[in-house]
């Protein structure tokens, strides 16, 4: 049974179905986000008896492009929608709609007129204040959206058909079946383990893999853009200026309301002072820069100090320099307690490292992929003849303890890293790579599939993905059937 359930867990691990935002939820946050220019008096395919309109299309586009540019916080443009294929998953929702619609119809179900009005009496989209129902926002949200009142009351009635359809596939749980599943969750192994740590150190460099493994992958190793640069710098002053000085400076009509408190209340000039003197003292500085900045220009000084920098020096501006020309003069601009000009003198593009400027980084590379062969070498060796040092019994939500795995020997983070690994494998002894210089290796001694107390806490939980889980395998296998059943002819190309 230990093995068993070792080769066969992963796939008893539930996996959420996440459906498509419903119709009224999300197609109305963001419609015609995309307009596919379509005659909408055609139809993009039909299944069956079943017509995929146009106007069907847009809208199940939409819906998915709103839940994928929600899930991306709001990043999804035209071609990344492209990129993923928004249209072709709204076509495949669409067509398996349409099997389920024959498949429902021919067993007999339907949907009468009261269950739709039923269902548009309580969408809170076409409620007023009062809940109630209210016809001119049922018709002005219709409109407002380019559908008619025809069209959006078929597509209530084929989801309420479909909803009749999926409660076929709700059957009920077996006592048995909410067990192994709960075993696949909360399954506990007694676990020895050994921790192997590795000293790069140990590794000998050979110079010539340094270099065939720089020329396998050169393109990694680039220089930065450098900006040669001159600079001359305008010191702040700490000269001492009258109180007439700094009062008519306050009294200025570009300052008197800069300075307040905290409630935003105007400071009276005694409070203000020290930061008048402040500004005072930056505002001459910046008169001496701007003189200095036209001697520089006509050469009647000269710049006192070159340097290269590149994007990484965020002090300076760079994307100012990124449009100047070349030998052109900067206005003066802050910098750290005074200000600073600056003459653009070349920029040197990017382009490959030679070896010798690459060489470390290449080093780094080769260190750590001579490191990650030998660990693994080690811990495959380590499994064969394993002794290691019990930390009892364990399951996927485990928490490290400390008593016996202390920090230093693995970390919170190692610790889930090496679970999530163990639970995932179908082998009872193996190895799990940690880092370039760490590994665990495991042997599992003993097996409790089923935990009591971890069934009861989260039996209702269980439950609902147990029936979701069931339902959609069902339902996969039907729609299989169904493509056999009923003819799909699609007329609609792609983008």
């Amino acid at each position: 049974m230990l093995t068993w359930m070792q080769h066969h867990k992963k796939y008893l691990v539930v996996t959420i179905w996440i459906s498509v935002i419903a119709f009224v939820g999300a197609g109305f946050v963001g419609w015609g986000a995309y307009d596919f220019n379509l005659n909408r008096n055609s139809s993009v395919a039909v299944v069956g008896d079943e017509k995929i309109t146009f106007s069907e299309f847009n809208t199940k586009y939409n819906q998915i492009y709103n839940y994928y540019n929600q899930i991306s916080n709001n990043t999804l443009n035209e071609q990344k929608a492209k990129d993923l294929q928004i249209d072709l998953v709204a076509l495949n929702t669409l067509i398996e709609d349409k099997l389920l619609l024959n498949f429902a119809k021919n067993i007999g179900l339907n949907v009468s007129n009261e269950e739709i009005i039923q269902e548009l009496i309580k969408t809170k989209f076409f409620q007023d204040e009062q809940g109630d129902f209210n016809k001119t926002f049922y018709y002005n949200i219709l409109r407002q959206n380019n559908l008619s009142p025809k069209e959006y009351e078929q597509s209530v009635y084929n989801e309420l058909l479909i909803n009749k359809l999926n409660d076929i596939f709700n059957l009920a749980n077996q006592d048995q079946e909410l067990k192994m599943l709960s075993s696949s969750f909360f399954m506990q192994d007694l676990l020895s383990i050994e921790i192997i740590n590795y000293d790069k150190n140990q590794i000998k460099i050979e110079e010539n893999e340094l270099k065939k493994l720089w020329q396998e992958s050169k393109e990694n190793y680039k220089t930065q853009k450098v900006y040669e640069i001159s600079s001359y710098y305008i010191k702040e002053n700490m000269k001492q200026y009258s109180d007439k000085e700094l009062y008519n400076f306050y009294n200025d009509k570009d300052n008197k309301f800069k300075y307040k408190d905290t409630n935003g209340k105007i400071l009276d000039f005694n409070n203000a002072k020290e930061k008048i003197l402040e500004d005072y003292r930056l505002n001459e500085l910046k008169n001496i820069a701007n003189r200095k900045f036209l001697d520089l220009k006509s050469g009647k000084i000269s710049f006192q100090k070159d340097l290269n920098i590149t994007k990484d020096d965020v002090k300076y501006p760079i994307e100012k320099l990124k449009k100047a020309t070349k030998n052109e003069i900067l206005r003066p601009f802050e910098f750290e307690d005074g200000f600073i000009i600056l003459r653009l003198n070349k920029v040197d593009p990017i382009r490959l490292k030679t070896f010798e400027e690459a060489r470390n980084d290449v080093l780094e590379q080769y260190l750590n992929q001579e490191s990650r062969k030998k660990i693994q070498e080690i811990a495959q060796n380590k499994i064969g003849n394993f002794k290691g040092s019990s930390i009892g019994f364990v399951s996927r939500d485990s928490s490290r303890n400390s008593q016996k795995l202390d920090e230093n020997t693995l970390n919170d983070v190692e610790f889930n890293y090496f679970l999530m690994n163990v639970f995932n494998s179908d082998q009872n002894s193996s190895y799990v790579i940690l880092s370039d210089t760490k590994a665990v290796v495991y042997k599992i001694n003993k097996q409790k599939l089923f935990n009591e107390e971890k069934f009861k806490e989260y039996k209702n939980i269980l439950e609902q993905n147990l029936k979701t889980l069931k339902s959609n395998e069902l339902k996969k296998e039907l729609v299989e059937q169904l493509k056999k059943e009923y003819p799909i002819k699609i007329y609609y190309k792609g983008n």
